[in-house]
């Protein structure tokens, strides 16, 4: 290729000038419009395979109801894919179904799991249940975590400005942090509350100054963990409700009133201890009840309890990921092998040539240092 060699005369070639070590041979490559179509013929090969292979992989739902069993539907996937992939003249047949297999392999707990249970939830990891239906409340997690971050970073800056302001001198193994400096700056005031002048007036402002810096970054601190707990929280609770759904829980909390309204129903109204009990089992199963609701609640906030289509659809979207990633590798090992090989050819021609060129020169020098010193040069 002209990116990387040159003619030098019929039948050799060099290095172009742009390869001046090896590190530029693989940036060369990677950055090669022919190599990265090539990948991109085989992402688009395993997408065109998968349209069609994904419906003979959903079939596996019905292997124990009469449907195709899962050996057939094997054959017909990894016969299909090395159609596709060996004609790009990359992966011959043998990596191709080396492919399918390790592939095949990851996922067959997902198979198990389809053939005797259908699309269960449990296949789908919350990464993809999360992109699918609470994005917006990964957004804000994500962004809080980048506020906290951030709040971090102000607070250590801090730190750093009343080590200075308090010229604190750390003991033996301390370090500087906010609870330590706190620690100090106070010690400092204590010691300036009877100090007079306007150079005790100056330093207890900036110790007083330095110290309310540091508390109040403490306390937005706080305040975002605090509120990351509770999103944090609240997205679990969700993803499980979008798995489960909600009747579970109610069913829980409807067996617990029932519970409570036997024993309500025991008490004597007479008496005013049965009384103070059924004030207290009341407010109890206003608490369950306001569960139940708050369930529903949500429950309808988030779209219901995951479809059946829809956990189908995330499930083979997964496992085509998955086929991605494993085609991924096999290009990427491809791919260094194509390294090593040019790599090889600067090893074995480069790099001996320009030694001898090296060489070369300095056996020129030595000449002509010898000529001058004969008078043949001036």
């Amino acid at each position: 290729p002209t990116h990387l060699f040159r003619s030098e005369r019929p039948g050799y070639q060099a290095f172009v000038d742009s390869i001046r070590d090896k590190p530029a041979i693989k940036r060369t490559l990677e950055a090669d419009a022919a190599l990265t179509q090539t990948l991109a013929r085989h992402q688009s090969a395993l997408a065109d395979w998968w349209q069609l292979a994904s419906n003979d992989f959903a079939e596996l739902e019905n292997a124990g109801n009469g449907g195709r069993k899962t050996p057939e539907i094997r054959r017909e996937l990894i016969a299909s894919l090395k159609e596709k992939l060996t004609p790009l003249a990359v992966l011959d047949e043998f990596k191709s179904a080396g492919l399918f297999v390790n592939w095949w392999q990851q996922i067959r707990y997902d198979i198990k799991t389809i053939v005797a249970s259908g699309w269960h939830h449990s296949l789908i990891p919350d990464a993809y249940l999360i992109a699918a239906f609470f994005q917006k409340d990964a957004d804000a997690i994500d962004a809080l975590e980048a506020k906290i971050a951030e709040a971090q970073a102000e607070l250590d800056e801090a730190v750093e400005a009343a080590v200075e302001v308090a010229a604190w001198e750390p003991e033996t193994d301390e370090k500087a942090t906010a609870a330590v400096l706190k620690k100090a700056l106070k010690a400092l005031i204590d010691d300036l509350d009877n100090a007079t002048g306007a150079s005790a007036d100056k330093e207890r402002t900036a110790l007083k100054a330095q110290d309310k810096a540091i508390k109040a970054i403490e306390t937005r601190i706080k305040d975002a963990k605090a509120k990351h707990k509770t999103q944090r929280a609240e997205l679990a609770e969700k993803l499980e409700l979008k798995r489960s759904g909600g009747e579970a829980f109610k069913a829980e909390q409807h067996t617990q009133i029932a519970q409570i309204a036997q024993r309500m129903s025991k008490l004597d109204a007479n008496k005013l201890a049965d009384l103070k009990q059924a004030a207290a089992l009341a407010g109890d199963k206003e608490v369950l009840q306001a569960r139940i609701a708050r369930t529903d609640a949500l429950l309808a906030a988030i779209g219901g309890q995951i479809t059946d289509e829809q956990a189908r659809r995330l499930i083979l979207q997964k496992i085509d990921d998955l086929a991605r990633a494993e085609l991924t590798r096999y290009l990427n090992a491809e791919k260094r092998t194509l390294v090593a090989s040019v790599d090889n050819l600067w090893d074995k021609y480069a790099v001996s040539s320009r030694l001898l060129e090296a060489a070369r020169g300095e056996t020129l020098k030595v000449l002509d240092g010898m000529l001058a010193g004969l008078g043949y040069v001036k």
